[in-house]
C-alpha cells in the first residue's frame, strides 16, 4: 500500500512540473508575440492563482504547517507591500497597475500569493540541493531572489505590475527585498515543510527563464 501511495504522489508531482512548464512557456510565447500581449496579460491573475493552486493540492504532508505557512507569509508580504507603498520608505517610491487585478489599500491580493510561491519555490528548490543549515539556506535563498529580482524589476513595468517613481529601480528596493526574503525563509525552514520532489524547482527555473526572456527581449522583441 506504501509504494502505491508513493506511486501515485510520483505521478500528482509529475502532472504538477507538466502544467508548471507548460503553463509559463504558453505565457512566454502570449507575451513576446505583440498582437496577443494584451489577452496573455489579462491572465496574469489567474496563472499565480493556479501556480499557488499546484503548490497547494500537490503538497502530501501536514497540511495545518503548509497553511500556516501560507497565511505567515501572505500576510506578511502584503503587508509588506502595503506598507511600501503608502510610505516609500521600505522598498522606495512605486505603485501597482492593473495587471495584478484587485487591491487593497492600493496593493493587489495577488502580491502575498507571489510571495507564497517565490518564498516556497526558493525553500524547496535548496531542501534539494541539501542545503541543511537553515540561516545559510535562508542568506543563500534571499540572495537568489534579489537576482531573480533583478530581472523581474523592467519586466514588471513594462507590462504594468508596477511602476517606479522617475522610472528608476533604487538599490534600497533590492536591500529590502533580501532582508524580507530572509525572514520569510527562515519562517519557511522554522516550520519544516517537507520537501516536494521537482515542485519548487520547476516553479522557480520556469518564473526565472519566463523573466530572463522577457527582460532580453524588453527593448526588442524577436516576434515584431
Amino acid at each position: 500500500m506504501e509504494g502505491q501511495n508513493d506511486q501515485n504522489d510520483l505521478k500528482v508531482k509529475k502532472i504538477a512540473v507538466a502544467v508548471i512548464i507548460v503553463f509559463h512557456l504558453v505565457g512566454l510565447l502570449g507575451f513576446l508575440i505583440p498582437a496577443a500581449q494584451p489577452y496573455f496579460i489579462k491572465l496574469v491573475p489567474f496563472h499565480l492563482l493556479l501556480m499557488f493552486a499546484v503548490i497547494v493540492f500537490a503538497y502530501n504532508a501536514d497540511v495545518k504547517r503548509l497553511l500556516l505557512f501560507v497565511s505567515g507569509v501572505f500576510l506578511c508580504g502584503f503587508l509588506v507591500e502595503v506598507l511600501g507603498v503608502s510610505t516609500g520608505k521600505i522598498f522606495g517610491s512605486y505603485y501597482y497597475g492593473n495587471t495584478l487585478g484587485y487591491k487593497i489599500a492600493a496593493v493587489p491580493l495577488l502580491m502575498g500569493v507571489n510571495w507564497v510561491i517565490l518564498i516556497f519555490s526558493v525553500g524547496q528548490m535548496l531542501k534539494s540541493m541539501k542545503v541543511r543549515n537553515s540561516i545559510l539556506a535562508s542568506l543563500t535563498g534571499a540572495l537568489i531572489l534579489v537576482g531573480f529580482d533583478f530581472f523581474l524589476e523592467p519586466v514588471a513595468m513594462k507590462f504594468d505590475y508596477w511602476h517606479w517613481d522617475w522610472h528608476e529601480i533604487p538599490v534600497q528596493n533590492y536591500v529590502a527585498w533580501f532582508i524580507v526574503s530572509v525572514i520569510l525563509l527562515k519562517f519557511y525552514y522554522a516550520l519544516g515543510l517537507k520537501q516536494q520532489k521537482y515542485i519548487g524547482t520547476a516553479m522557480f527555473a520556469s518564473q526565472l527563464i519566463f523573466f530572463v526572456v522577457l527582460y532580453m527581449t524588453t527593448g526588442t522583441n524577436i516576434f515584431a
